[in-house]
């Protein structure tokens, strides 16, 4: 069952309004499979002739006996009026008579005795009997459908109906009649070819108007992942589509005012610390041992900074820049022309071009890569790699410096606001500050954690690895 379910799932068309489409022209199918299945077992017990087509038997029959009952020349008269599913002649005897006639067969003669309003003494005979059509002077063309071609080959019902003239003579006739299964052909096609059309045009109107809101809230999704605020109108569809719309603007509210409240807290913290800090600073210029006082001042410094970030960090998410469309290409290489400006050796590598346009908050944006060029540069030389990813729709970002890389165990750790590594880990970058490179926690430990968190406030991410010809790689993946 289960690889059943696999094969049907890699059969199907991979969008939600194809695979609605493909499951109900599927199911349609195995209706009308049942349908002629069922059919088909019924048919072999039951050879019943359909009340139309016996109806216009008899009526053909009443036609030519009476006719032929008037005519001076009847032998011409029946060959003229006989049809290729109704063959009409004059014989001085019937066929070989029937011991005894089943149930149908009674009923059919009892119906046409009634209407010919023959007497009692004048015999009627009706066989009802299969026969090979291939032995039979009859154009295949007028057997019934599809369904009894298909289920019984080359076997066809005949019915013989031999009623005797007051003369002696018998007007023979053998038919084709339509039998009540194989009356079902016609339904059936009809069912299928005519209610088959309508029903699928119906359902592709109604997939359409199904996926019209879901792609909307697709593209919201991807534009509230990269700090947008978005409010989905109602849409006119389903009661089930309005209740999802609603939920999601219910949600990116209540997500707004959660991250809105602890941005806000965290910014006020932030301003309540630089009262004491200034205060503490102040008491510490009068200590009067030199090296303690300066110990106390750096430390106090170093606070003020922390403080300092945090505050620039909170206050550039309360002010919720607008999200704007640049060009990023553009954006990257005015990152990088500002290292320059500041003497930094940056090799910049663009393999999208100048016309790729990209919805996000520039300003955070480019803060997150400075701060991870600025780190690689450290080391030297850097090397900046920009290129998209087709397939998976993402923009690609690759800062590359020649520093001595990090302990693959911390490489995640480095993300974590005011981590530092070891100093065992440092000892090569003397001079150069406490880290190893782009996730060295240089300086205060802030740099990568504004970086990943603007990154991922633009539903990207960010992520580290040695490389094997060392040196760090901090790649930066971003939505289309």
């Amino acid at each position: 069952m289960g690889a059943l379910s696999r094969s049907l799932s890699r059969a199907l068309p991979r969008s939600m309004s194809g695979q609605l489409l493909a499951l109900w022209l599927l199911a349609t199918l195995v209706a009308h499979l049942i349908a002629v299945v069922v059919v088909n077992g019924w048919r072999a017990d039951n050879a019943s002739v359909h009340p139309l087509s016996a109806r216009t038997i008899e009526t053909r029959i009443v036609s030519a006996y009476r006719a032929a009952a008037r005519s001076k020349a009847p032998s011409t008269l029946l060959a003229d009026i006989s049809l290729p599913e109704s063959h009409f002649a004059l014989a001085d005897e019937p066929a070989a008579r029937p011991a005894r006639m089943d149930e149908q067969e009674a009923a059919l003669a009892r119906s046409l005795r009634a209407r010919l309003d023959l007497p009692a003494a004048l015999p009627l005979d009706v066989r009802l009997a299969q026969v090979d059509t291939r032995q039979a002077s009859l154009d295949t063309e007028l057997l019934p459908g599809w369904l009894s071609k298909t289920f019984s080959g080359h076997a066809a019902w005949a019915l013989d109906v031999d009623v005797a003239f007051p003369d002696g003579t018998w007007l023979r006739s053998r038919h084709w009649p339509s039998m009540m299964p194989a009356h079902w052909d016609r339904v059936l096609t009809f069912s299928l070819l005519v209610g088959t059309v309508p029903t699928t045009l119906i359902a592709i109107l109604f997939g359409q108007r199904i996926m019209r809101p879901l792609r909307m809230l697709t593209e919201a999704s991807r534009r509230v992942s990269r700090g947008e605020t978005v409010v989905l109108p109602e849409p006119a569809g389903p009661e089930g589509l309005r209740e999802i719309t609603q939920a999601f603007n219910d949600m990116q509210r209540s997500l707004n005012r959660f991250v809105g409240g602890r941005t806000r807290m965290i910014a006020a913290i932030g301003h309540d610390l630089r009262t004491p800090l200034t205060s503490l600073r102040i008491r510490a210029e009068l200590v009067d041992d030199d090296e303690l006082r300066e110990a106390m001042i750096g430390t106090l410094d170093e606070m003020a900074i922390i403080v300092d970030e945090t505050l620039r960090f909170a206050r550039d998410d309360v002010r919720q820049e607008p999200t704007q469309a640049v060009r990023f290409a553009a954006l990257v290489a005015e990152v990088v022309d500002s290292q320059r400006f500041h003497g930094r050796d940056i090799d910049l590598h663009d393999a999208i071009g100048d016309d790729r346009i990209y919805r996000c908050r520039p300003v955070h944006l480019k803060r997150a890569l400075s701060n991870l060029i600025e780190n690689a540069a450290r080391y030297g030389r850097v090397r900046v790699d920009v290129s998209a990813d087709a397939a998976a729709h993402m923009l690609r970002i690759e800062i590359d410096d020649a520093g001595p890389g990090i302990d693959p165990d911390q490489l995640e750790q480095v993300f974590e606001p005011f981590a530092r590594l070891d100093a065992a880990r440092c000892r090569d970058n003397a001079g150069a500050g406490e880290g190893a490179g782009p996730g060295s926690g240089a300086g205060l430990g802030l740099g990568l954690a504004i970086a990943r968190s603007c990154i991922r406030a633009h539903g990207g991410d960010v992520a580290l690895a040695n490389r094997a010809e060392g040196g760090l790689r901090a790649t930066v993946e971003l939505p289309a």
